[in-house]
């Protein structure tokens, strides 16, 4: 009897425990498990769709180099290459502004198969551009920052900032007579030049600054400045001619690069 009642007490006390158990796990909410927060609102997001990949962009346009006109009117085109490639090499890394020309003229009368119109060398201003051949221009080149400009800061204490030009190419004989040898002027071979501009001083002309007992003397500074980039110039130029050399000099330079036998050299 005894027996019974315990067996009756144990199945009565593990219904009580499992209908407990089973009412817990109905009443008992199980917490959900938060979300991540790595700096990212919980609320729903609208997912962005992906920025298609862009088309391969075009390159950016590259300033275009000098280029010389297809034209070569009136000269053989091998003639004309030949002087293009050459003075590519004659100017290659010179200070310069310039623009290449058509060819000028004709082989055997005025004008050169490479022209070029040179607007500033080394900082100076040409007052018009000037229409020549690129040996011309490389020679301009080497008297303008080799003379010209050491001259300017030791006799006036400046620089130069333009040169006022006077001629450059023209077809015509030389000193303007008719029936005349052809000048270097009608070969883009010569530049002519009637002053000077500085930074920091009044402008000086050739006609100008020329001649008085202070230049004699070398007491004018203005008349020193043009006496030494005049001596200066026969180191670079073949023919210098200027004030005092003749009539058809008087108020500006003349320079060329003529080439002449054994190297020969007027400057007067």
């Amino acid at each position: 009897m005894s027996f019974n009642l315990k067996m009756l007490r144990w199945t009565l006390a593990l219904a009580l425990a499992s209908s407990a158990s089973a009412f817990a796990a109905q009443t008992v909410p199980v917490p959900r498990q938060k979300p991540k927060q790595d700096g990212v609102s919980t609320a729903v997001l609208i997912p962005i769709p992906r920025q298609k990949p862009d088309r391969a962009a075009a390159p950016a346009p590259t300033p275009p180099s000098a280029e010389w006109p297809a034209e070569s009117k009136g000269w053989p085109a091998d003639a004309v290459r030949a002087a293009r490639a050459d003075c590519g090499q004659l100017l290659k890394g010179l200070d310069m502004a310039y623009t290449p020309l058509p060819a000028i003229g004709q082989e055997g009368g005025c004008g050169t198969p490479a022209p070029v119109d040179v607007s500033s060398v080394a900082g100076v201003t040409l007052t018009p551009s000037a229409t020549m051949n690129c040996d011309m221009a490389r020679q301009l080149h080497q008297w303008i920052t080799t003379s010209v400009q050491p001259a300017a800061k030791a006799k006036l204490k400046t620089r130069v900032t333009g040169i006022r030009t006077a001629s450059s190419y023209v077809c015509r004989g030389r000193n303007g007579l008719k029936g005349g040898k052809l000048s270097e002027h009608g070969r883009a071979n010569a530049l002519d030049m009637a002053g000077f501009s500085f930074a920091k001083s009044d402008d000086v002309t050739v006609g100008d600054g020329w001649g008085g007992v202070l230049q004699s003397i070398g007491l004018s500074r203005s008349g020193s400045f043009l006496n030494v980039i005049r001596d200066d110039a026969c180191s670079h130029f073949t023919t210098v001619l200027g004030p005092g050399s003749d009539q058809y000099h008087g108020d500006h330079f003349h320079v060329d690069a003529i080439r002449r036998k054994s190297g020969y050299r007027i400057c007067k």
